[in-house]
């Protein structure tokens, strides 16, 4: 992290733009299960790398657009969620998919999925491609 430099008592604020905001994130998980987007009539095939209680990170071939929402089903080998997620990002291939819980209900199924997911010691769970 820059040091600010002083000059004068002042602090030189182009140092303090390169600092990043502490943003609080779920806690992740390493994965590599399949997953689908249909965003639109467009479906998106890829592949899941972390997931948390809050979203997932995920490599796809074709382009996204930050702000699409739709359909995502992950597949990993404990079984097939089907959840509405949003866009939140794009950087180079990775796109991070932002879970939209339209109850407390799915949001808890949700949550028990994930963690079943981070108890399944079966190598089934990991898909390398």
């Amino acid at each position: 992290m820059p040091v600010p430099r002083v000059a004068g008592g002042l602090t030189d604020m182009r140092d303090l733009d390169s600092i990043r905001r502490f943003v609080y994130r779920e806690p992740r998980m390493s994965t590599g299960f399949h997953v689908d987007f249909i965003a639109g009539s467009s479906p998106f095939r890829g592949l899941c790398r972390d997931v948390s209680d809050a979203g997932i990170r995920a490599e796809f071939d074709d382009p996204l657009v930050v702000g699409d929402s739709g359909l995502l089903i992950l597949r990993p080998s404990t079984g097939v969620l089907e959840l509405h997620a949003q866009v939140a990002y794009i950087e180079k291939r990775q796109v991070g998919l932002l879970f939209l819980f339209e109850t407390p209900w799915e949001r808890r199924m949700t949550v028990d999925f994930i963690a079943a997911i981070a108890n399944d010691t079966g190598t089934a769970a990991i898909v390398r491609s």
